[in-house]
């Protein structure tokens, strides 16, 4: 039996896309909280799964706080028109929880600045009054240049922040950069929703990217010897390992998290 290596490499991108119409900029991107309550992750308000019930593992949820805050870096400068959002609907009382919250946008990590988290960005909207249980649209005011977003709860008491979704819909041109982990020697066993031949392994990872805004690529295949590359729209965060096999002469990337 032949021994065969496995090597990371990583690979950052940086692209312009053009985007006709609205896309959800969101989906599958790197996101952080305040704090954890148990195993509800902050990806898990980014994670593709609209399920409103807490207890099927689809929803994010901080510790109790003063200002619980949740937030998604869209990895690059988008024009930001509308936000979708979907609340917890397993009870009224949940759901009630969010209130006096801020939807904000920030160009740059607001982590950085200081006197965070009590600041402010530009604000797409605005609501004292309970939410409730439903998904909800929010139209900013007027489009606003970002690529953090916070949703952020000004209590002046503790209390906890969890929803189960958004999206961010943006439109225009988008500064996009994506880091991909690459794994020499491995692959991904699967159903791709394409298959292309290209020049290179950069072509393949040039045609992923381009292809986040329509078909949310992640990761992809590179079969070096057949120049194929197999484009696969996952969710990052998951353990990939149960389907990842050694083989060589093929490179398996996924966008790093």
């Amino acid at each position: 039996m032949t021994a065969v290596c496995k090597f990371i490499a990583f690979l950052v991108l940086t692209m312009v896309i053009k985007t006709f119409g609205l896309y959800n900029a969101a989906r599958f991107k790197p996101a952080i909280q305040s704090s954890t309550f148990d195993n509800c992750f902050a990806f898990l308000g980014v994670d593709a799964n609209y399920n409103p019930y807490m207890g099927n593992g689809h929803c994010h949820h901080t510790l109790c706080e003063v200002i619980p805050w949740w937030m998604v870096d869209l990895r690059g400068q988008f024009v930001i028109e509308k936000i979708q959002l979907t609340n917890r609907q397993d009870s009224t009382y949940f759901a009630n929880l969010l209130r006096n919250f801020d939807i904000d946008i920030f160009e740059q990590d607001p982590r950085q600045l200081a006197n965070f988290p009590n600041i402010t960005g530009q604000v797409c909207y605005h609501q004292t009054d309970p939410l409730g249980a439903s998904t909800f649209n929010f139209t900013c005011s007027v489009p606003i240049v970002g690529r953090f977003v916070r949703l952020v709860m000004r209590l002046g008491s503790c209390d906890y922040l969890h929803t189960c979704e958004m999206e961010v819909l943006v439109s225009g041109y988008s500064k996009v950069e994506m880091d991909y982990k690459r794994l020499i020697n491995m692959v991904l066993f699967g159903t791709p929703f394409d298959k292309l031949v290209t020049s290179d392994y950069f072509s393949c990872a040039q045609a992923c990217l381009s292809r986040r805004s329509t078909d949310f690529c992640t990761a992809f295949n590179w079969i070096t010897s057949r120049r194929s590359c197999q484009l696969f729209s996952i969710n990052p965060f998951l353990d990939l390992s149960a389907n990842l096999t050694a083989y060589p002469g093929i490179s398996f990337s996924v966008q790093s998290t």
